[in-house]
């Protein structure tokens, strides 16, 4: 079973009203499969994270320090001691 440290930044911090939490996973896990979790536990995130079947579009998500988009998106398999991030959009321009 997969132990990840999740880091929350900005506005998901806000809504979860942490910063870092260390979660168990089931083996196999997906980015996708902790991005439910976390809309499971803590509400003001639903629909945030997760649209329909996939990742929504607003998070950047980091696996390792890696853009889950250099991997295999949203079915990225996480694993033990793995370290995922979650940014929501950059505001400005």
């Amino acid at each position: 079973m997969p132990r990840v440290t999740v880091r929350l930044f900005a506005e998901y911090q806000q809504a979860a009203g942490t910063m870092e939490l260390t979660l168990d996973l089931p083996e196999g896990a997906t980015v996708l499969d902790l991005a439910r979790r976390l809309e499971e536990m803590y509400p003001k995130l639903r629909g945030r994270l997760v649209q329909g079947d996939r990742l929504s579009d607003e998070p950047r998500v980091l696996v390792n320090g890696r853009n889950i988009e250099w991997l295999e998106r949203e079915k990225t398999v996480l694993r033990d001691g793995d370290r995922v991030a979650f940014f929501p959009p950059a505001a400005g321009g």
